[in-house]
């Protein structure tokens, strides 16, 4: 079951990583990122109400009033705000940068619970997180490097909000959604994104563009691979290797969309970056096998 579960994931993981450059497809083919990301969203939460609806029934998908407000607020708000960041940051920079900034999350998440919960760090945590941070600045301040400072700042948004987004979910502010199962807190967070990325690109005038036929179809796999079947399979794995195992399997998606803008999409990277990548994803295989081995202990 355990082998099964990692396939899962690692293949969850490379349908995430492969959405960057899929969106970038679309950036090329004449749509723009608020609307590939309305798009993307809406065709994805009616693919994702279809699913839980036919396998768990109606009574089972029902949210009540105090999980509908916690769920409009993270999905609605922070999960609309990071996918804004990061799918603008690629427009301005390379995915291969903007991937691995955003992938500081689980550093962030890890300086925000020694910083303020005053959870104790250890020493191979401290190692991890001055990696990370050195790793960025190798990545970002490379001495060749001429990249555009407003799509760093869109990448460190992502990362930011991404990292507000887990820290919420796992606080008591939605200790409310612990009786809904994954899929279904996927769904209503998904569609609350959705509403707020159509109403975003209405207004700012995205919303009606000119595509080309090959863009739509970067559109229709952005949402069906890279956030209806990644979901499903993620929380599939999950539930058959459990979330320690999960959190490192899921490190391959950053390699993914690496390896993707540099193979695919021409990007070119200099010793000082590729070290930079290679110490952040180590950094994060650190943090995660630490929380393995504390959930472990216990």
């Amino acid at each position: 079951m355990k082998l099964r579960g990692s396939t899962l994931v690692i293949l969850a993981a490379f349908f995430y990583g492969i959405n960057v450059v899929i969106s970038k497809t679309a950036y090329t083919e004449g749509a723009n990122p608020m609307f590939v990301l309305a798009m993307r969203f809406l065709i994805a939460s009616v693919l994702l109400w279809g699913y839980n609806l036919v396998s768990k029934g109606r009574e089972k998908v029902l949210a009540s009033t105090e999980q509908l407000k916690v769920l409009v607020l993270i999905g609605g708000v922070v999960y609309a705000a990071f996918s804004m960041f990061y799918y603008n940051s690629i427009n301005h920079i390379p995915v291969s940068l903007a991937s691995v900034i955003f992938y500081l999350y689980p550093v962030v998440v890890n300086v925000f619970m020694i910083a303020v919960i005053g959870e104790r760090a250890v020493p191979r945590q401290i190692l991890a997180l001055v990696m990370a941070t050195a790793g960025c600045f190798l990545m970002v301040w490379s001495p060749v490097s001429d990249y555009n400072a407003l799509g760093i700042l869109l990448a460190f948004g992502a990362c930011f909000s991404f990292s507000t987004y887990l820290i919420l979910l796992g606080s008591k502010f939605a200790e409310s959604l612990k009786s809904m199962e994954p899929l279904t807190v996927t769904a209503y967070i998904t569609s609350a994104a959705a509403i707020t990325l159509l109403a975003s690109a209405l207004l700012t005038g995205n919303l009606w563009t000119d595509v080309t036929p090959k863009a739509w179809l970067a559109v229709l796999a952005s949402a069906f691979f890279s956030t209806f079947l990644s979901n499903l399979l993620f929380f599939t794995g999950l539930r058959e290797t459990g979330s320690s195992r999960t959190s490192i399997l899921s490190t391959f998606e950053p390699v993914v969309s690496v390896a993707l803008g540099v193979i695919m999409l021409e990007e070119l990277l200099t010793l000082f970056q590729f070290t930079g990548v290679a110490m952040i994803i180590l950094a994060v295989i650190m943090i995660n096998m630490l929380k393995m081995s504390n959930a472990e202990d216990k």
